[in-house]
C-alpha cells in the first residue's frame, strides 16, 4: 500500500488544541498565548489560523499558507516550524503575504 504525501495520515497533522499545563506566556502577534512544555511554532500557526498543519509546515488541506513566522525578530523556515519549541517570554509574529501593490 502507498501513501500519498498530498494527503497526510491524522497523526501527521497538528491541529489547534487547548494548552495543558500551561507553563507560562508568550506573545502572539501582540496577543498573550499560554504556552505549555511541546508547544511549537507549528502549534502557534494552528491556533491563529485555525487549519491543521503538517510538520513540514504545509496546510493539512493542500492549500497555500502564504505566511511567514519570526521568533524575537528572526525569521525561522517553515521546515523548523515542528522542531521550534514557544518558550514563556518570547515574542512570535506570524504575517500573511499580501497580494497589490
Amino acid at each position: 500500500m502507498t501513501t500519498d504525501p498530498s494527503h497526510p495520515s491524522p497523526s501527521a497533522v497538528t491541529t489547534p488544541t487547548a494548552p495543558s499545563a500551561a507553563r507560562g506566556t508568550a506573545t502572539v502577534n501582540g496577543s498573550p498565548v499560554a504556552v505549555h512544555e511541546g508547544f511549537t511554532l507549528t502549534d502557534a500557526v494552528a491556533r491563529l489560523t485555525g487549519r491543521e498543519i503538517t510538520p513540514a509546515g504545509t496546510a493539512a488541506d493542500g492549500h497555500p499558507l502564504g505566511i511567514a513566522v519570526a521568533v524575537d525578530d528572526t525569521v525561522v523556515p517553515r521546515s523548523l516550524w515542528a522542531a521550534t519549541p514557544v518558550a514563556p517570554g518570547q515574542s512570535v509574529e506570524i504575517v500573511t503575504a499580501v497580494q497589490g501593490g
